[in-house]
C-alpha cells in the first residue's frame, strides 16, 4: 500500500515537473513576443502579454510549491515505512524472547550452575594436586642428579 502511494506521488511529481517545464518554455516565447511587439510599438498587446507572463510566473512558482509539498509527503511515507519495518522487527524479537523465556526453567538453570561450580572446583583441585605431584616428582629427579 505504501509502495503504491509512493509511486503515485513520484508520478505526480514528474507530471508537475513536465507542466512546469512547459510553462517555462511558454514564458520564454511570451518574453520574445513581448519584445517583438514592443519594437513594433503595439503597447496594448504588450500590456496584455505582460499580464499573461506574470500569471505564467505565478503558476511556475505554485508548481515549485506543489512539488515541494508532494516530496514532503513522500518523505513522510518513507519514514512511516521505516517505522513499520522497525515495529515488525521488534515484534519478531519480542516473540522470540517470549518463546525463549518460556523455555527457560530458572530452578533447573540454578541447579545446572551449582553443579557446574562443583565440577569446576573439583577440576581445579585435581589440577592443583596433579601440579603438586609433578613438582614433587621433578624435585626428586633433581636431587638424584
Amino acid at each position: 500500500m505504501l509502495r503504491e502511494n509512493k509511486r503515485q506521488l513520484d508520478k505526480a511529481i514528474r507530471e508537475l515537473d513536465r507542466e512546469r517545464m512547459a510553462l517555462q518554455q511558454q514564458e520564454k516565447k511570451t518574453v520574445m513576443e513581448i519584445k517583438k511587439m514592443a519594437k513594433e510599438g503595439q503597447m496594448d498587446a504588450v500590456k496584455v502579454m505582460a499580464k499573461s507572463l506574470v500569471r505564467n510566473r505565478h503558476a511556475v512558482t505554485k508548481m515549485y510549491g506543489l512539488k515541494s509539498e508532494l516530496q514532503a509527503v513522500s518523505l513522510r511515507l518513507a519514514t512511516l515505512k521505516s517505522t513499520q519495518a522497525m515495529a515488525d522487527a521488534m515484534r519478531g524479537a519480542t516473540k522470540a524472547m517470549r518463546a525463549m523465556n518460556r523455555r527457560l526453567n530458572l530452578p533447573n538453570l540454578q541447579n545446572i550452575m551449582r553443579e557446574f561450580e562443583r565440577q569446576n572446583e573439583r577440576m581445579e583441585m585435581t589440577s592443583e594436586m596433579m601440579g603438586d605431584a609433578v613438582d614433587d616428582a621433578l624435585q626428586v629427579v633433581a636431587l638424584r642428579c
